[in-house]
């Protein structure tokens, strides 16, 4: 830091001798101060105002009288509070700001079926034309890894696969059987399944 605060001016200086006046503003000006508050003070998020200055915006675009702005905003802050205290006793089928419903739902009627993998079971209906193609290798090995990973129903299997993975190479990394999961795992479960099928009919 030490290094920093007394480095950092020069650099300014050298700067001011290849670039016109006109880009030197504040923000070319603050890495003089940057060093000297993470000495000093320490962490930033300690100490930092942005979440308060996002929130000032929130604020900020309530404003209905320019005439009265700190009344609008007191005004605003309050309704706020208010509604979200109240939101609290609405009856469950009230949706507010607090109970969304499901990113998917649009309140329309959704067909289900029994039987279906529970990542096929969310609500949801097509959109727009249909249209049809066929996927390339990757794109259907990446789209099968996908439904297997996150699939409630796979879970047991996929804790099968970690625990062969690490008890066959033990000084295997988390990454390492991250990769081996997305690239591997697939066609692991297939033969997995087949030899588990094979042997109950044997």
């Amino acid at each position: 830091m030490n290094r920093l605060i007394e480095e950092i001016p020069v650099i300014l200086c050298k700067l001011e001798r290849i670039f016109p006046s006109a880009f030197f503003d504040s923000m070319e000006h603050l890495p003089i101060h940057l060093p000297y508050e993470a000495k000093i003070p320490g962490p930033v998020q300690y100490r930092w105002m942005y979440p308060f200055e996002r929130f000032l915006r929130h604020l900020k675009k309530k404003v209905t009288n320019k005439a009265k702005v700190e009344g609008s905003i007191c005004n605003a802050y309050l309704v706020e509070e208010a509604s979200t205290f109240c939101s609290y006793y609405f009856e469950p089928h009230v949706n507010t700001k607090l109970r969304k419903v499901p990113r998917n739902d649009d309140g329309g009627k959704v067909e289900t079926s029994e039987g279906l993998l529970s990542i096929f079971s969310f609500p949801g209906r097509p959109y727009g034309q249909a249209k049809s193609r066929r996927l390339t290798d990757k794109e259907y090995h990446q789209a099968q890894t996908y439904v297997l990973l996150n699939c409630d129903g796979v879970q047991q299997y996929v804790k099968i696969f970690v625990e062969e993975v690490v008890e066959n190479t033990p000084n295997i990394t988390d990454t390492q059987v991250d990769d081996k999961l997305e690239n591997e795992f697939a066609n692991w479960f297939k033969i997995y399944i087949w030899l588990e099928v094979k042997k109950g009919l044997d």
